[in-house]
């Protein structure tokens, strides 16, 4: 009993002792891949959206400066597309013309270079122009503008882009750029450049914004003579358009004969206008004529306000009905209509 006490017990002993403890599982791949890669993926995303998290909010913060560089060092494939730095550019010079804010000399130079830099690239190269006529140094910005102006090579989206920038500037040492420029395109087929100059000294001599300085009372008669000359134009986009720049700026009725046709839908169809531009035009007309209180529109922007062709129409005309007070007395000039000077480069009403 012993005995087998003793064997069995030894038995055992031997057979734990050789027996091997049983081996650790295999780690899967699927477990290695998250170690391996997953991890370290999400590491380095999360640090890239930190950096763009920081570098968009130093952009946003760039000076016109900054920004200047920016476009001179960047690759732009696409012509017709602006860069983002020259967008932001476009929106930081308005910024600062609303408060009054010139570039100083150096800084004109860099706009200056970049906008020699971009003559090929024509959607930058109009925002850079734009922005040196409203925050360059007039000293460097003018001389240039005027030459862009006057050399005879000049392709003619850059000659109008040079009318925009002297327009912006609203200097009144651009006043005699402009009118020696009007004298060289009397011939009919320029009747759209001249009017852009117009549009360029209307804008000068409008109304009066904030931190803008006024132009003399002799300075502002001399820009409204000189668009009195030209409401006979023989082209329709100068003699209109100058008829209403009249009225929105100066409160002058000289250009009322034009301007009453306007409020007519068979005369603007047979001007072979577009719908939206005629629509844009007799909007603009009822705006003019109420500023002007034109006792001789009243009937029939009265027949407008009760119109449902062009709802367009129809809420200029109860505006001017209502804003001016329209009675015996007429509208009181001026009231509830925004003048429509040049802003930015923008268009004319009607290119036709």
């Amino acid at each position: 009993m012993d005995r087998e006490e003793r064997v069995g017990f030894g038995g055992d002993e031997t057979s734990d002792q050789g027996v091997a403890p049983p081996a650790p599982p295999r780690r899967r791949l699927f477990f290695l891949v998250p170690q391996l890669f997953l991890f370290p993926l999400l590491l380095v995303g999360g640090m890239a959206l930190i950096y763009l998290f920081f570098a968009a909010a130093a952009e946003e913060n760039r000076t016109i400066p900054q920004l200047i560089r920016a476009i001179r060092t960047e690759r732009v494939l696409d012509r017709q597309t602006p860069s983002r730095a020259a967008e932001e550019l476009a929106q930081h010079s308005r910024e600062m013309e609303r408060a009054g804010k010139k570039l100083d000399s150096k800084d004109t130079g860099e706009l200056l270079t970049a906008i020699r830099q971009f003559r090929g690239n024509p959607m930058i190269h109009k925002y850079l122009v734009l922005a040196l006529g409203r925050v360059g140094a007039e000293e460097q910005a003018l001389p240039y503008l005027q030459s862009v102006l006057a050399d005879p090579e000049t392709d003619e989206d850059s000659r109008i882009e040079a009318i925009f920038g002297l327009a912006l500037s609203r200097s009144p040492e651009a006043v005699a750029h402009l009118t020696a420029a009007l004298g060289r395109y009397r011939d009919a087929d320029k009747g759209e450049v001249r009017a852009y100059i117009l549009q360029a000294l209307a804008n000068i001599a409008g109304p009066s914004i904030e931190l803008r300085p006024a132009l003399s009372p002799e300075r502002r008669e001399e820009i409204a003579a000189l668009l009195r000359r030209h409401i006979s134009d023989p082209s329709p986009i100068v003699s209109r358009n100058v008829a209403m720049w009249l009225a929105e700026n100066f409160t002058d009725p000289s250009g009322v004969a034009v301007l009453r046709p306007l409020l007519d839908w068979k005369y603007l169809e047979d001007q072979r206008l577009l719908p939206d531009e005629q629509e844009l035009l007799m909007v603009r007309a009822i705006d003019c004529l109420a500023r002007l209180g034109d006792e001789e529109s009243l009937g029939v922007i009265r027949r407008h306000s009760g119109e449902n062709r062009s709802f367009k129409v129809k809420n200029a005309a109860l505006r001017a009905l209502s804003a001016g007070g329209w009675g015996a007395k007429g509208p009181r000039s001026g009231v509830g209509i925004r003048s429509r000077a040049m802003s930015g480069g923008d268009g004319l009403v009607a290119r036709s």
